[in-house]
């Protein structure tokens, strides 16, 4: 740590953070906020309210070069889609990414998600003898191979630089032990921070099973299609937007003239993260349909404005052995599950307040500070490494 830092200087290397981070006040990017971006966002957040020194490395979406969110200094890196195909890799993505580094001259740089980007940050802090913390963003990211990263080139460089992170981070105590088994490295379970609402939503005001996430062919939003074709009675309510480019939008478009013929159907369309509560508010039940993830923010939304849920995925069996829902695994179990709940107040009730109840307990903004900055080693005083993690 630089002597003239009384605490440890910490860096989240976020390129589509900025928009995360200022929200309404931010220009543009929203389409490229996802979990890994609001989870970076909230704990920034969190440390700089308990006075430590918090950066953000972000692309430029029409920010200054250097602008403060929060008590969180944000340093600008370089244009989401300047330069040429192929060359833009190298400048001015690894270029900008390395000299804004060097400006922010962090401790500890913390990346999330596996990526051509986790190889980048590991070996900008190796080569400046600075901690390199990574934390895992889906499940895949604990895979020998993870079948998102397709360019071999990014697969290498993520795996090098998950074997050179000083310190890993898991979402569930599933992706430690994946990581354990497949990278042979020891994680520190660190889970998803979700700020609690300060009352539950009304039940007896919730009119829909809300849906909410990108539409794309791996969230399976034909699934609610399905479900209210055969619950005419039950209303749904779709939110979110294509994904951004340079993916292709076409699924999203298909989905979007299949709602339009279903009456108990409703788009809303890509919804701000600060919108969300009021999503919520509407949701007699939670919908999650996505076979592969992390820990889903959007879960832990539901659960914390005390909403039950209806999921395909049950992180650490979560939500089996805490009763805060049903978990089904195919698509006629998944309409089975809402028609089993839709009409029983007393049962979503129920689950509803354990649902609540175990976000507080588990998820909680103190909680996971708490956790965090003893993970990261932000309160030892030195910023130097305690480790890198591996079993052997």
């Amino acid at each position: 740590m630089s002597a003239r830092r009384e605490r440890p200087r910490i860096v989240f290397v976020a390129p589509y953070g900025y928009p995360a981070l200022a929200g309404a006040g931010g220009d543009g990017g929203f389409a490229y906020v996802g979990g890994a971006e609001m989870q970076q966002a909230r704990l920034a957040r969190l440390l700089a309210a308990r006075g430590h020194d918090v950066w953000m490395v972000s692309a430029d979406f029409g920010q200054g070069p250097r602008t403060a969110v929060d008590g969180i200094t944000v340093e600008r890196a370089y244009a989401p889609f300047a330069g040429l195909p192929g060359l833009r890799f190298f400048h001015p993505r690894l270029s900008g990414l390395w000299r804004a580094l060097d400006r922010v001259d962090a401790d500890i740089v913390y990346q999330r998600a596996a990526g051509a980007l986790t190889g980048q940050c590991a070996l900008w802090a190796g080569a400046h003898g600075r901690r390199f913390v990574f934390a895992c963003a889906h499940d895949f990211d604990t895979l020998a191979r993870s079948p998102a990263l397709a360019n071999p080139r990014d697969a290498w460089l993520y795996r090098m630089g998950l074997h050179r992170a000083d310190t890993v981070l898991a979402q569930s105590q599933a992706q430690a032990e994946a990581l354990a088994r497949h990278h042979r490295l020891d994680a520190t379970v660190v889970r998803n921070v979700i700020p609690l609402p300060a009352a539950p939503r009304p039940d007896a005001a919730a009119d829909a099973v809300v849906w909410l996430a990108t539409i794309r062919p791996q969230k399976r939003p034909e699934w609610i299609l399905a479900a209210a074709r055969a619950l005419p009675g039950t209303r749904f309510v779709v939110a979110g937007g294509p994904p951004p480019p340079p993916a292709s939008g076409e699924h999203a478009r298909t989905f979007r003239a299949a709602c339009a013929t279903q009456s108990n159907v409703e788009l809303l369309g890509f919804v701000a993260p600060e919108l969300v509560p009021a999503v919520l508010a509407r949701a007699r039940l939670f919908a999650h349909t996505s076979p592969a993830e992390g820990f889903p923010n959007t879960l832990l939304e539901a659960w914390a404005h005390g909403v039950p849920s209806v999921s395909v995925v049950d992180p650490d069996g979560a939500t089996a052995e805490h009763g805060m829902g049903l978990v089904c695994t195919d698509e006629a179990s998944f309409t089975a599950a809402v028609a089993a709940l839709w009409g029983d107040e007393a049962r979503r009730r129920a689950m509803g307040e354990r649902a609540r109840a175990f976000v507080e307990r588990r998820h909680g903004p103190e909680v996971i500070v708490e956790e965090f900055t003893r993970a990261v080693g932000l309160d030892d005083g030195d910023g130097r490494s305690r480790g890198n993690g591996r079993t052997g």
